[in-house]
């Protein structure tokens, strides 16, 4: 499968909306995107604030060097910065770009309400672009000023979508999350239509969803997929980055993937285990399955992600008094105490994995372990599963190493907080024991 996306719109600062949004998109999708700049711009999370148009001539060599470097797979078009720039995009369109998936994003008007064109802009859009399209996402403001007509509510969007229709697009998504309530979207095609629902996540504006939504549908449609498939999943993607959403001063910024490294040079562990948002087996949408343990489920396939939890062992290691704890060195929960252990490696067993621990984090060798249980904790490191080891015989005397910074003998019946929830539950027992 052609895995190239063309992409054909504005810059953007901010790093959330027009062509980052649509390369960051692609690849979060697996697709590689090009991207073909029509204007620069100056805009920040909130609002656009200027913006300037490149020369049509350059468009066009930058839309010729992507062709002739291979064949793309689909093509997503957003701002457009000029009425040239429209024409030359029509003409190499018409030419160059036939029967492959075109998705257009009839970029009018900014999210902040920035007009993004000029009148004479809207008619070669309606006349020129749309009759090209495989699919036009327009908000209620464009599907307002595409179709000639005020929308108040889904039937009005309906109609809308039907004129653009008339236009010639294959398909119309008119996009309703500016209408007061739930946010309703329409998917309208040639031979009908549908109603797909949602609720907000947050109540403030996040910069770049049109750009996203707009961009996954190009890259879902390229992939093959159906065209209410594709519709319904952008959808989804789309909540996923707008969960994910990113603060700033002004506004808000999708948040298009979970942050894979480099690593900072203090890690703080808060950033393990994202899920992913796409099925593995066939790329449907994942959601939580019914049930008590919430695994994430594909709905097309039936497939199901297990996200097995991280095995490692805990030492009680203690006498008729007192019990020994360590201080943690890193991050999680640096600074704070807690017992001794770690994760296993592969192909060692738990005694093997606390002897080790043990030795690397306290200087003392393990004379005799045996265990005591299992437990179960939810961390920084997302789901862990603990092989508790009571180590009642040692040598040596402690000596900090490894991931402790310090070793102490705590009694028993004055142990603080540790840093983790499954400790304080073992020296509770091992109060009441002893």
């Amino acid at each position: 499968m052609n895995t190239v996306l063309l992409f054909i719109g504005g810059t953007d600062p901010s790093g959330g909306a027009g062509l980052p949004a649509d390369l960051k998109t692609a690849a979060a999708l697996g697709f590689h995107g090009c991207p073909a700049v029509t204007a620069l711009t100056v805009q920040n999370s909130g609002n656009v604030l200027s913006w300037e148009a490149v020369a049509p001539a350059i468009l066009l060599e930058q839309l010729r060097a992507v062709c002739d470097d291979g064949p793309v797979a689909g093509v997503k078009s957003g701002m457009l910065g000029s009425t040239e720039n429209a024409s030359a995009l029509a003409g190499f369109i018409r030419e160059e770009l036939r029967g492959i998936p075109y998705v257009l994003d009839p970029v009018l008007a900014a999210g902040g309400g920035a007009s993004l064109a000029g009148s004479s802009m809207i008619s070669l859009v309606r006349d020129l672009l749309v009759p090209l399209c495989t699919l036009c996402t327009p908000n209620i403001d464009e599907a307002e000023i595409l179709s000639g007509m005020a929308i108040t509510g889904t039937q009005d969007m309906i109609e809308a979508g039907r004129a653009i229709i008339r236009m010639g697009a294959e398909a119309v998504l008119v996009k309703g999350g500016h209408l007061p309530g739930d946010p309703v979207d329409i998917l309208v095609t040639r031979t009908g239509y549908a109603k797909l629902t949602g609720s907000r996540i947050t109540g403030e504006n996040v910069h770049g969803t049109g750009c996203t939504l707009a961009a996954t549908a190009a890259t879902l449609l390229a992939a093959g997929f159906s065209m209410e498939s594709a519709v319904r999943d952008a959808r989804f993607f789309v909540r996923r980055v707008i969960a994910r959403r990113i603060g700033r001063i002004h506004g808000n910024l999708p948040g298009h993937s979970p942050a894979a490294g480099p690593l900072p040079l203090t890690p703080d562990g808060s950033s393990f285990y994202l899920p992913p948002a796409f099925c593995a087996m066939c790329g449907g949408p994942l959601d939580k399955s019914p049930g008590e343990h919430g695994h994430l489920f594909c709905g097309k396939c039936g497939f199901i992600h297990y996200r097995n939890p991280l095995p490692a062992v805990v030492l009680v290691v203690h006498d008729d008094e007192r019990v020994l704890l360590v201080r943690r060195a890193v991050q999680p929960k640096k600074g704070m105490l807690s017992l001794p252990g770690g994760f296993l490696e592969t192909g060692e067993t738990p005694e093997e994995c606390g002897r080790r621990e043990l030795l690397e984090e306290t200087g003392l060798h393990a004379r005799d372990s045996r265990l005591l249980g299992v437990e179960t904790d939810l961390t920084a490191y997302g789901g862990i599963i603990l092989a508790v080891l009571e180590v009642k015989e040692w040598e040596g005397s402690p000596v900090a190493g490894d991931d402790a910074s310090e070793v102490i003998w705590c009694p028993i019946r004055d142990v603080p907080e540790l840093a983790f929830t499954a400790h304080n539950r073992l020296v509770e027992k091992l109060t009441n024991v002893l």
